[in-house]
């Protein structure tokens, strides 16, 4: 469950820890760390999604959620200014996760925490910086489908060895139709994987040209298809 809930809630999160944020004063970032005795592991140190950048770490601890909420709450209890808060903790709006936002120095530090079924907990540890005024959103390049798919997310992952983009698309036509689409798309590539998974409810494909890859995973929905776009370009073979 953690590897595929990695790519489906970080880009909603931070999109919602953006809106809480101010007029950014900009230093070096805060010290932000993991709960005590967490298994931290590294998912980007450069990161783009809804246009920002940020860095990302994951974390599985055998504490509880409370003790987790409790570690954070008590890290920020000062607040970095005489007029911002010291820590918004939000457990409903994405339910169930739970979320603990701070602003601090020109930065967001978000915590995304769920319980685990050992009572446990597991989440992700997000520090993006805010942009500075009169700054847009960095753009990505959009992720190849067919006329009138629509873009739920695109994220791209700047990491040593590789550059990858992930992008959740959603359209109304047949898995049928989007598989020749992307067949036609990457004829001239190696394919590498083009198979049904899941009892048939998952279709994937895989294309390789020298060091570029892409990775497809298109699954029927009741009112068309959904699919998942993760291109890499690796830095050596």
């Amino acid at each position: 469950m953690y590897t595929v809930m990695k790519r489906h809630f970080i880009p909603v999160v931070l999109c919602f820890a953006f809106a809480l944020a101010s007029a950014p004063t900009f230093a070096r970032p805060p010290d932000f760390p993991a709960p005590r005795g967490a298994n931290v592991s590294k998912i980007s140190d450069n990161m783009v999604t809804q246009g920002r950048q940020m860095s990302v770490r994951g974390f599985t601890t055998r504490d509880s959620l409370e003790q987790v909420v409790k570690f954070y709450k008590d890290l920020w209890r000062k607040p970095p200014s005489k007029r911002a808060p010291a820590v918004a903790y939000d457990a409903e709006t994405l339910a169930p996760w739970h979320l603990l936002t701070r602003v601090e120095d020109g930065y967001v530090m978000t915590v995304q925490i769920q319980p685990t079924d050992d009572k446990g907990t597991f989440g992700y540890l997000a520090l993006g910086k805010l942009p500075e005024p009169g700054e847009g959103p960095i753009q990505l390049p959009p992720p190849p489908s067919m006329d009138g798919s629509v873009v739920l997310s695109n994220v791209q992952h700047d990491d040593p060895g590789k550059k990858a983009q992930t992008s959740m698309l959603a359209n109304t036509y047949s898995v049928a139709s989007n598989l020749s689409f992307y067949r036609d798309k990457y004829s001239d590539w190696r394919k590498d994987i083009d198979q049904a998974m899941g009892h048939n409810s998952i279709y994937a494909l895989a294309f390789r040209r020298g060091r570029e890859e892409v990775i497809i995973t298109i699954q029927g929905s009741a009112d068309g298809s959904q699919i998942v776009v993760n291109s890499i370009r690796h830095d050596l073979f």
